[in-house]
């Protein structure tokens, strides 16, 4: 006589409940390994020498000023480069070299567009060529405590309500910073000694700086004792 087809299907949930199971504790283990700071990350042979080169390119989009000349959206470009080094099989010497420029403008905050401020258009033998930005600004209320637009180029009042706002702008003319890092390090059996400097440098500023750090260890390399200490001098300059 056949088997029920209940035995049969009571049969089979018992075989599959074990795979089920170890399919759901392995995704279970999956999800809970990419939670941050739970990640392994695969290991990195140590004492290799490389160079790394990075350009990246930030910029903002346009932004309505109702009528204000549209002023050149802030955008910056960033290079960087590195480098590790063995000079020995015990010393090494690594570099790392910045550098970004950055203009255009971008909003400092927001303001009622029926204000006196806001972005000012700036005039030119009748022309306009610019905008600037006012933060202090006056603004008309009626009865409601409604602002009473103006015309965003005159700043005359329409005597109607206008309740939108506007960016509050503020431009930068072109500037690089220049920045590099320079480093020397070395291991003995029970110690490391690592010494490192650099300056960066801006059209109206610079600045150098300076590190010495190591490293101790006793009771078997059991118990380790670290030391830093590292200065900085800057200026600006007269543009």
């Amino acid at each position: 006589m056949p088997p029920c087809q209940g035995g049969n299907h009571q049969l089979g949930t018992l075989e599959a409940s074990p795979v089920k199971s170890r399919n759901t504790l392995h995704a279970l283990t999956s999800a809970a390994l990419v939670l941050p700071g739970l990640l392994i990350a695969p290991g990195h042979a140590v004492g290799k020498d490389r160079i790394n080169f990075q350009y990246s390119r930030y910029q903002e989009g346009e932004r309505n000023l109702y009528g204000a000349p549209s002023l050149k959206p802030i955008s910056a470009d960033v290079l960087h480069g590195s480098g590790i080094f063995s000079l020995t099989d015990r010393t090494k010497f690594s570099f790392g070299y910045t550098q970004d420029t950055w203009s255009g403008a971008t909003p400092v905050t927001t303001t009622p567009l029926a204000t006196d401020g806001g972005n000012r258009a700036y005039f030119n033998n009748g022309v306009v060529v610019g905008a600037s930005p006012l933060l202090q600004s006056n603004v008309l209320l009626d009865r409601d405590l409604n602002p009473i637009g103006r015309d965003p180029i005159t700043k005359q009042s329409l005597g109607v309500v206008d309740t939108r706002s506007v960016m509050v702008m503020s431009s930068a003319s072109p500037e690089t910073r220049r920045q590099a890092t320079f480093g020397l390090s070395h291991e003995w059996n029970e110690a490391a000694i690592n010494v490192a400097g650099g300056f960066s440098r801006e059209r109206d500023y610079k600045s150098s700086f300076g590190s010495i750090g190591g490293r101790l260890d006793f009771n078997q390399k059991l118990t380790s004792v670290k030391f830093n200490g590292g200065v900085r001098r800057q200026s600006n300059l007269d543009r």
